[in-house]
């Protein structure tokens, strides 16, 4: 027979008869699966029990590095998508979990409306930079939404104290980390964002605030990574 599931990779399988026996099982390895950034999470999340998260672009919240040690350490999360859609299948995977804060927001760098662009063939790609979206969904079209938007500094006001952030706003990022106050970011614990098609002079300018004020840089393939050991 053949099993499959919902893009889940850190598991262990086993087949088992009827009545009990194991026949095979197998145990999930980041060694040999090639997934360092899933390691690290893992370890962040036990080191930070008690730590506050933000979640930006956080899709149907059934895959992704965060989402096994955020839910197996009881982490205290909000989870932010735009999407309407895929919002709703968000609510579907996270209603009655009290840890877990679910907001239907668009995220800027301004607050300001703007225009909004969803992807044709994957759920939670959307995003308010056509450009980019062209770079990565090569049937994108130009159909849009004006939508509503809230500033970062505005939903950290609303949502309250936060450790860390985590974005994947789909080439966003650079405008959001440029906006947030230096005092903010001073008080994080680890920040994260996806530098996927993002000018190798823009990281820098990122490396040039986030290293003065204490953070180790972590690449992970498409993802940069400035944590306080």
């Amino acid at each position: 027979m053949w099993a499959t599931w919902d893009n889940v990779r850190d598991v262990v399988i086993q087949i088992q008869t009827s009545g009990g026996s194991v026949l095979r099982s197998w145990t999930f390895d980041y060694g040999i699966s090639d997934l360092p950034i899933y390691e690290f999470w893992d370890y962040f999340c036990v080191l930070n029990r008690n730590s506050i998260g933000l979640i930006l672009g956080a899709g149907n919240g059934r895959w992704g590095e965060w989402v096994i040690p955020v839910n197996r350490e009881f982490l205290e999360c909000h989870l932010v998508e735009a999407s309407e859609g895929t919002f709703r299948q968000l609510v579907e995977t996270y209603e009655g979990n009290p840890k877990i804060k679910l907001h239907n927001k668009l995220v800027t760098a301004d607050g300001l409306d703007c225009k909004f662009y969803e992807g044709q063939h994957s759920d939670g790609l959307n995003t308010t930079n056509f450009e980019y979206l062209k770079k990565i969904d090569s049937t994108a079209n130009e159909n849009f939404t004006w939508k509503k938007s809230v500033s970062i500094r505005d939903l950290i006001s609303e949502i309250g104290p936060v450790n860390w952030i985590r974005m994947d706003l789909e080439g966003i990022d650079f405008d959001i980390i440029k906006s947030l106050d230096l005092e903010f970011i001073r008080s994080l614990r680890m920040l994260q964002y996806e530098h996927f098609h993002l000018q190798e002079e823009k990281r820098e300018e990122i490396d040039s605030i986030m290293i003065p004020l204490g953070f180790t840089k972590l690449v992970y393939n498409i993802d940069t990574i400035y944590v306080k050991f």
